[in-house]
Order: structure tokens, then C-alpha cells, then sequence
């Protein structure tokens, strides 16, 4: 049941192609390789930023640091287009760590718009020490190298994506609800819409699965 769980949502995001997913104990991740290092960066740096900017005012980072940052998209997409059209042949390992790049870049831009803003206190740009660029990227490679080496388990890391991928679509979904004051009513109807789309989209890829067979 935990596993069908997994990739019933892992399926609203993911091809879910046996061959482009790790496996761990036997059993095939509920999402690509991709996808799993994209979660992995995602989780990492929103991580990291929650814990160390959540009581300051901050900004995007500066459009020299922003220019550096959206470097780390480039390895995904051209490793997605070469894959996809055929150019060469990519690998796990491969889309594992141009996941991660990809990932970890993003809460970045993200994370500042729910910054809340005081008079008090002057803004600061999200990525303004290189503590701020460093830990988030150590422990995406940590994490990185736990999924590539199948520790600790299958139920495990597949729990951490899900639960990745849902706190993610959550967090997005908060952008819906800025009239709510309460946070955890907030909270409340941001994890129904994201279950409710992630929901939504896993069945439409079961039906245009089942019309193409």
C-alpha cells in the first residue's frame, strides 16, 4: 500500500521510466533519477533557508549572483534535450547530479516572496554570505550520494521525495491564500490543493496511458 502511495503521486511528476530511476533495495524509485535530485536541491536549500533566514527580511539575490545561479539550470537542460532527442545517451549518475543543480538553485527565487516585510528591519538579499550558497549545496550532495548508494532504505527515500514533492506544490500553493491570516489554516488549504492537483494530474497520466496502450 506505501508503495502504491508513493507512486501514485510520484506518477504526477514523473514518467516514472524504469531504467532512468534508481533503485534501492530491489525496489524502483516512485520518481526519475531527475526528478529525484530536483527534489533532493529543492528540499536542501529551502531547508537551509527556513532554519537560517526565516526571522529576516530578504530579497532576491542580486542579478550578478541570480546570472551565476541560473547557470546551474543549463547542465538539466541540455542533458534533457540531448536524452530526449536522441543526441546522446545519458545516465543516471548523469541526471541525478543536473537534478540536483537544478534544484538547488531554485528555492532561491522562491523563498523571498514569502518573506515577511518589516519597516524594522532592512532587507537582505537571500544569498548574501557564501555560508548561504555552501551548506545548501553540501547537503544536497550528502543527500545526492544517500539516494545514489541506497541508504538507509527504499520506504525511507522514497518518503523523503514525496514528502518533498508535496511540500513543495504546498508551498507554491500558499501563493493562492494570501488573503488568510492564520497560518495554519493557510497551511491547511495549500496541502489540499496540492493533493487535490498532484491528485488530478497522476489520474490524467493513468488515462493517457491506458488510451495510448
Amino acid at each position: 500500500m506505501i508503495h502504491e502511495f508513493f507512486n501514485f503521486f510520484g506518477r504526477a511528476i514523473c514518467h516514472q521510466l524504469e531504467e532512468r530511476s534508481l533503485q534501492v533495495s530491489g525496489e524502483v524509485m516512485a520518481v526519475c533519477a531527475r526528478d529525484t535530485g530536483i527534489y533532493i536541491g529543492i528540499f536542501s536549500t529551502l531547508f537551509y533557508l527556513h532554519f537560517s533566514k526565516r526571522k529576516q527580511n530578504v530579497t532576491i539575490p542580486s542579478i550578478k549572483i541570480s546570472f551565476f545561479l541560473l547557470l546551474f539550470l543549463v547542465p538539466l537542460i541540455i542533458d534533457g534535450l540531448g536524452s530526449y532527442t536522441h543526441l546522446f545517451e545519458s545516465n543516471n549518475p548523469r541526471r541525478l547530479i543536473t537534478g540536483v543543480a537544478f534544484g538547488f538553485v531554485l528555492p532561491y527565487f522562491i523563498y523571498p516572496l514569502f518573506s515577511k516585510k518589516s519597516l524594522e528591519n532592512e532587507s537582505v538579499p537571500v544569498l548574501s554570505k557564501s555560508q548561504d550558497f555552501f551548506i545548501p549545496l553540501v547537503l544536497s550532495i550528502t543527500l545526492g550520494e544517500l539516494f545514489y548508494w541506497g541508504q538507509p532504505s527504499y520506504i525511507v527515500l522514497d518518503g523523503f521525495i514525496i514528502f518533498s514533492v508535496i511540500s513543495w506544490f504546498s508551498l507554491l500553493a500558499s501563493f493562492l491564500f494570501p488573503f488568510i491570516r492564520r497560518v495554519w489554516l493557510r497551511l491547511t488549504f495549500s496541502i489540499l490543493v496540492s493533493l487535490s492537483f498532484l491528485s488530478i494530474l497522476s489520474l490524467a497520466h493513468i488515462k493517457i496511458l491506458s488510451l495510448s496502450l
